[in-house]
């Protein structure tokens, strides 16, 4: 009788021991997601651009705009999610309102505006 009763308190630790909440539970947007371009002229010097975004669970953003490392521009951001995708709102007219999508490209998770991509998640 005690086997039976050690094996059915192990069996419920095991079992409750594995119900943890995961942290894939957040939504896919939620991240960083880098646009980057460097261009080198004939003869000049490498000029390297980057869009940066950073989606929080809580339904804020940032968003960051540099050229060679120096901000160009920087904003916050809210964003909600609808039937047609990431709708975000910026606080200041850096970027007008958009909705991005989700998609995959080569293995990789991208930010879409369009069907266009913008970005790929860090």
């Amino acid at each position: 009788m005690k086997k039976i009763v050690l094996f059915f308190a192990l069996a419920s630790t095991v079992a409750f021991t594995s119900c943890s909440k995961d942290e894939d539970d957040t939504d896919a947007i939620v991240g960083t997601w880098v646009y980057e371009m460097s261009a080198t002229p004939q003869g000049g010097e490498t000029t390297t651009r980057e869009d940066i975004w950073l989606f929080k669970a809580d339904h804020s953003g940032e968003f960051k705009k540099t050229t060679n490392g120096e901000i160009d521009a920087e904003t916050s951001f809210s964003w909600t999610k609808s039937d047609e995708g990431y709708q975000v709102d910026y606080k200041e007219a850096v970027r007008s309102n958009e909705v991005f999508t989700i998609g995959e490209l080569l293995g990789k998770r991208i930010l879409e505006k369009g069907g266009t991509m913008v970005a790929t998640k860090k």
